[in-house]
């Protein structure tokens, strides 16, 4: 058998490799070495050191064992130098270069971005500081110091559709019945009704009620004019429906009536007694009438802060706000994509060199296991050699008729300088590998400098704010 064929480690799996004893004793006959020589009573008893077949077997394991040797040491060498073609790869230089690109790109990314941003936020801003700093002079001039008020503005629409609608149905049962101008003249003159009560005469009532709120006294006084006069000619309004009904009442029951002429009736009728009505339901029309006007005025106040023009102004100013919030999650999300981008990249770099560093690393241990490794898988070749001479030793006894020499009693050591002393694994330092990965830690953490000093360029809300109480 050729000893090179038995290194003792297996290069490919990095594993140390045990001798077949059985294997190597049948083929190179040993124990029939040992009868052969035991027969012819050799080596004689009074013969004194290794014989030649001892010393062939221990040549035999010594050279195995330095062989075993100049494997894991040859294999060593390869590990160190994969590890200085790593740390010297024109890879990493380049790497280096692109990263420093990606950091001075992403930075003037950021850069344009902000601009952008930057303009797409100061009409914006400048409306958002316009409006607060005349919202503001409005309440000091007001005297406001509570927050507008118009909690009931969803609803109150809706109730006053609800009450013109009620109107409506409630004039139609009480004046169809003594109407004499057809469905139709009717359906007109129960909406005109209503739209008078609630549209015209509440709206009014609701802004002059919000006008008696007013700073200075003569719109105060004013509004309460109007108030007063606007009372009285709903009230007035609302009993002359009454006396229409009334006259329209009269026109049914003589027919002979002249119905052009029911305008004048109804004029008579109020000028001689406006309060005096001939029939309950026309009580109750008027009355109903002017209860759906107070329902319409009082609704028509809560639609809007009791101060005239305060809700619009705080809805305007809101509305600014609200846009400049729009505009500013927009320029953030835009200028966080453009950071995002390169990040990513860098990101992508930075995963690379921890591949080429985990690599690095596993080289390093598989090297230091090899080399912690040696004296436990060569501590084998003493218990080899042993075995292999004591297989010898007992073929030669069994066959000799002479006593066996004195030496037979004596262990053949391997040679201690292949087994104690282990082959040197000193790898090189990741110099570069750590150097181009400190490079990209410093871009991550330059670029994401840059994102915050450029987010810092765009203003809050709170911050507008605050300008506008220093200014």
């Amino acid at each position: 058998m050729d000893w090179d064929n038995e290194p003792g480690f297996d290069e490919v799996k990095e594993q140390y490799v045990q001798l077949d004893l059985e294997a190597w004793l049948a083929t190179h006959a040993v124990r029939e070495e040992g009868r052969r020589q035991g027969a012819a009573n050799l080596p004689a008893p009074e013969a004194d050191g290794l014989d030649a077949t001892e010393e062939k077997i221990r040549a035999w394991v010594n050279r195995r064992a330095r062989i075993c040797r100049g494997n894991v040491s040859h294999h060593l060498a390869d590990l160190k130098r994969e590890l200085v073609a790593m740390e010297s790869d024109r890879d990493l230089e380049d790497l280096k270069l692109e990263v420093s690109e990606l950091a001075r790109n992403g930075g003037l990314a950021l850069g344009r971005q902000v601009e952008k941003g930057g303009h797409l936020l100061l009409a914006a801003k400048e409306a958002v500081q316009e409006d607060t700093a005349d919202f503001r002079a409005f309440r000091r001039g007001a005297r406001l110091t509570r927050q507008a008020d118009y909690s009931h503005r969803r609803w109150s629409l809706p109730v006053i559709l609800t009450c013109f609608v009620v109107e409506i149905v409630l004039n139609a049962t009480l004046l169809m019945e003594v109407n004499a101008f057809g469905l139709v003249g009717s359906s007109i003159q129960m909406a005109l009704i209503s739209f008078v009560n609630i549209f015209a005469a509440g709206l009014a009532m609701g802004f002059l009620l919000r006008q008696r709120n007013r700073v200075a006294p003569i719109r105060r006084s004013l509004a309460w004019i109007g108030i007063g006069s606007l009372l009285g000619m709903t009230v007035a309004f609302n009993l002359a429906i009454g006396h229409f009904r009334d006259s329209m009442q009269a026109v049914v029951n003589d027919p002979g009536a002249d119905v052009l002429a029911l305008g004048t009736d109804v004029v008579d009728r109020f000028l001689a007694n406006a309060a005096a009505l001939d029939s309950f339901q026309s009580y109750l029309l008027a009355l109903l009438g002017f209860l759906f006007f107070c329902i319409a005025s009082w609704k028509w106040l809560q639609r809007d802060d009791p101060y005239p023009d305060y809700g619009r102004r705080h809805r305007q100013l809101q509305s600014r706000r609200d846009d400049y919030i729009g505009r500013y999650d927009t320029a953030h999300r835009d200028l966080k994509n453009v950071h995002d981008e390169f990040a990513s990249k860098l990101e992508d770099r930075r995963e690379q060199l921890k591949i080429k560093q985990s690599a690095w690393r596993d080289i390093c241990v598989r090297g230091q296991h090899l080399v912690d490794d040696y004296k436990l898988n060569l501590g084998q070749y003493p218990h080899d050699l042993d075995h292999l001479i004591e297989e010898y030793r007992t073929a030669n006894r069994t066959a000799r008729t002479d006593p066996a020499p004195r030496h037979f009693e004596t262990r053949v050591c391997v040679d201690a300088d292949v087994i104690d002393t282990p082959p040197a694994f000193n790898p090189p330092p990741p110099t570069m590998l750590n150097d181009v990965m400190e490079h990209v830690h410093g871009a991550i953490e330059e670029l994401q400098d840059e994102y915050g000093k450029a987010a810092r360029r765009y203003p809050t809300l709170e911050e507008l704010d605050n300008d506008g109480r220093d200014a």
